[in-house]
């Protein structure tokens, strides 16, 4: 065997081992964020189905950028074991690279039409076509896992469309919660809390869920999920603290969403800061941050809130301290899962959604985010 041969074999037995741990982490024993094969195949299909000016988008296939970039996953990981295995073939002298693909091909798809020799060979055709049958079977488990995370998400959704309004927007949650009597009940936000950790749990070891499309085109998880924590923030700050229907609930949903979201944004690549800091801004308000809401959207806000009859706390720039620090746990994420989902828009959050960069063929760093203008909300 000369050098090219070792090397060879070496290079195609480090392919054969990054498909396989491939494999293994999306699907197996999924640990957040995507695999070097992974992330250039979602690239890749980025490419082609969410182009602007596109065939894609005059056809209306943004949709099925998921489930596209999904199902060329397992072709993607055939394709890059046939060619390690044809490199190792090829280092053990079983003739040109030709030959070598196609006796690789044939052990991967199982179709034994082509024989390596020396016969010595056969046991590497017999450890391939069993690698072959393994991601089968990932597959055939992995579609219906997703697809289940994806039910309970839009799940969730349906659950709230009826108090969310159309488009949905905090201070209307606000107003139809009072209107009902529910807006104190612990069990409505108990619902809520668990939607978050079945979603932060799903969607970090599944980052490609973030990308599937609503079942409705006009309801977005994102918003969804945004709105309810502009809602709790809402009456965390601006309620008094003798309010009768002030819930310590509201706590939990805060910490559960702004939790869910961080880390769902930093699986899906986006470069947002952790939602540690929620404990300091419950505990002791500082000075106001800087968010996308403006003062005059908060103070409208809170007008509402007290012609509904709600006891609010005398003092609107410190609810406005408040407001801000408790949005700033989970702005950056739910503005950047908007921008990337291409959510409709609704009221503080995808109206004013980070513009995000195209998904990178090579390297891990975070995707490119930036501030988008504040685009006009659909209506009903």
């Amino acid at each position: 065997m000369s050098v090219a041969h070792v090397l060879a074999v070496f290079a195609g037995v480090c392919v054969s081992a990054a498909v396989l741990m491939s494999a293994l982490r999306t699907v197996v024993l999924p640990r957040g964020g995507l695999t070097a094969i992974t992330r250039f195949v979602f690239a890749v299909i980025d490419r082609i189905f969410i182009r602007r000016h596109g065939i894609a988008a005059r056809l209306g296939w943004q949709s099925y950028y998921a489930p596209v970039s999904l199902v060329a996953l397992p072709l993607a990981w055939a394709s890059v074991v046939t060619f390690g295995f044809a490199l190792i073939f090829w280092g053990f002298g079983v003739g040109s690279f030709d030959q070598a693909v196609a006796i690789s091909g044939s052990s991967l798809f199982t179709l034994g039409y082509a024989r390596p020799t020396p016969s010595g060979l056969v046991l590497l055709t017999f450890l391939e076509a069993l690698i072959g049958l393994g991601l089968v079977a990932l597959l055939i488990s992995f579609l219906p896992t997703l697809y289940s995370a994806f039910s309970d998400r839009e799940k969730g959704v349906a659950l709230l469309r009826p108090v969310l309004g159309a488009p949905p927007t905090a201070p209307m949650l606000i107003q139809r919660l009072h209107d009902g009597g529910a807006l104190g009940v612990p069990t409505i936000w108990t619902a809520g809390s668990s939607w978050f950790a079945s979603i932060e749990q799903s969607h970090t070891s599944f980052p490609s869920l973030c990308s599937f499309p609503p079942q409705v085109d006009a309801e977005s998880w994102v918003v969804t999920g945004g709105t309810v924590l502009d809602a709790v923030a809402l009456l965390h700050a601006c309620l008094a603290d003798d309010e009768p229907q002030r819930s310590a609930e509201f706590t939990l949903v805060l910490a559960h969403g702004a939790s869910a979201f961080s880390r769902v944004a930093a699986a899906a690549g986006l470069p947002v800061t952790s939602a540690h800091a929620l404990a300091a801004a419950l505990v002791d308000p500082g000075p106001p941050l800087e968010i996308a809401v403006s003062r005059a959207e908060f103070d409208e806000a809170a007008v509402g809130m007290a012609a509904l009859g709600l006891s609010l706390r005398p003092d609107r720039d410190e609810s406005w301290r408040r407001f801000t620090l408790l949005r700033g746990c989970y702005e950056q994420a739910v503005l950047g899962l908007a921008g990337l989902t291409h959510a409709p828009p609704a009221a503080w959050t995808s109206d004013r959604a980070y513009v995000v960069g195209r998904p990178r063929f090579f390297g891990s760093k975070p995707l490119q985010i930036h501030p988008g203008a504040i685009r006009s909300q659909a209506q009903p």
